[in-house]
C-alpha cells in the first residue's frame, strides 16, 4: 500500500472543499494517508487563534482519520542535511516545509501539496494535485 502524507496546502484545500484536493482526495483515498504533526499544528493553530471553533473541529475530525508522523531525532537529521543543501545551492528555505519534508522522507511518504518548492528538495517524492 502507497503511503501519502498530505501537505499543509492539501488539507487546506480539502476542508475548503476545493475541487482540485477533492479530486486527489478520491484518487488515493483508498491508500495510507497521513501527515506530519508539524503540518497538523499548521492546520490547528489559525482556527485556535482567531476563534474559529467550527473551522477547528472540523480540522481536528480530519486530522484524528490521518496517522500522524511525529518529528524525530531522525527526521532532524535529514532536516538539517535539506536546509545545507539547498542554502548550498542558494536557493530559499522556508523552515517549516524542510521540516514537513524530511518527515515525509524518513517515512517513505510521498508529499501531496500543490507548493512547486518541494521540487527542490532531494530524496522527496511529491504528488501535485
Amino acid at each position: 500500500m502507497q503511503r501519502y502524507c498530505l501537505e499543509t496546502s492539501f488539507v487546506i484545500d480539502f476542508l475548503r472543499k476545493k475541487e482540485d484536493a477533492i479530486e486527489k482526495y478520491r484518487e488515493i483515498k483508498k491508500q495510507k494517508l497521513e501527515t506530519t504533526s508539524v503540518v497538523a499544528w499548521e492546520i490547528l493553530r489559525g482556527p485556535k487563534l482567531y476563534g474559529r471553533v467550527k473551522e477547528y473541529n472540523a480540522a481536528i475530525k480530519f486530522l484524528e482519520r490521518l496517522n500522524i508522523l511525529p518529528f524525530t531525532l531522525t527526521t532532524s537529521r535529514i532536516a538539517s542535511e535539506i536546509e545545507l543543501e539547498l542554502k548550498e545551492k542558494g536557493r530559499s528555505v522556508n523552515l517549516i516545509d524542510v521540516l514537513i519534508a524530511a518527515t515525509a522522507i524518513e517515512n517513505n511518504s510521498k508529499l501531496v501539496t500543490r507548493d512547486e518548492g518541494y521540487e527542490n528538495i532531494k530524496g522527496l517524492e511529491v504528488v501535485f494535485y
